[in-house]
């Protein structure tokens, strides 16, 4: 694959963006990378500083571009919470709101989740499932145990009663 087509399928394949889209991103026009994709720009030198920019931009190995060498994309050495959100399109309500409860100490982050765990099962059943301890599963499996030992003496005796009673009609 050579260069021009490593970039269309980044843009199409991976980012999902329209030519229009991607180079409004650059700040390039739509026919700019209509013509990166086409391999056909009128000025072939421009063509390194727009991979510099899609790789800054997009967080794209250049050496995949240039050679394809995986990976792909390049693993940021730092995160940061505003540009994720930032990417996503969170208002700025969003944001304050996250900030805040990572303001909050551990203790009560765990508590809320639990909370809010607890709020969504009962809500939906299906939509939220808590680990179960090991002590939780042993109790549920002795129950189904005793429950299916119960249905199988229960089955025995009333087949022994079955007989006694034909015996005692004869």
């Amino acid at each position: 694959m050579e260069i021009y087509e490593r970039i269309r399928e980044l843009r199409k394949n991976h980012l999902h963006l329209s030519q229009t889209d991607f180079g409004n991103r650059l700040g390039v026009s739509r026919s700019v990378i209509k013509n990166i994709e086409l391999n056909a720009l009128a000025r072939p030198d421009q063509k390194l500083s727009l991979i510099k920019l899609i790789c800054k931009e997009f967080s794209v190995n250049e050496d995949w571009i240039l050679n394809g060498n995986e990976p792909m994309f390049v693993e940021p050495d730092t995160f940061s919470l505003d540009d994720f959100v930032k990417q996503r399109g969170v208002t700025e309500l969003e944001l304050q709101i996250i900030k805040l409860y990572f303001d909050l100490d551990a203790d009560t982050r765990k508590m809320l989740v639990e909370h809010f765990k607890k709020g969504l099962s009962s809500s939906s059943p299906d939509a939220v499932e808590r680990e179960k301890t090991v002590e939780e599963l042993e109790a549920e499996y002795k129950k189904s145990y005793l429950a299916s030992a119960r249905n199988t003496a229960l089955s025995a005796s009333n087949t022994t009663a079955d007989i006694t009673d034909k015996a005692s009609e004869q």
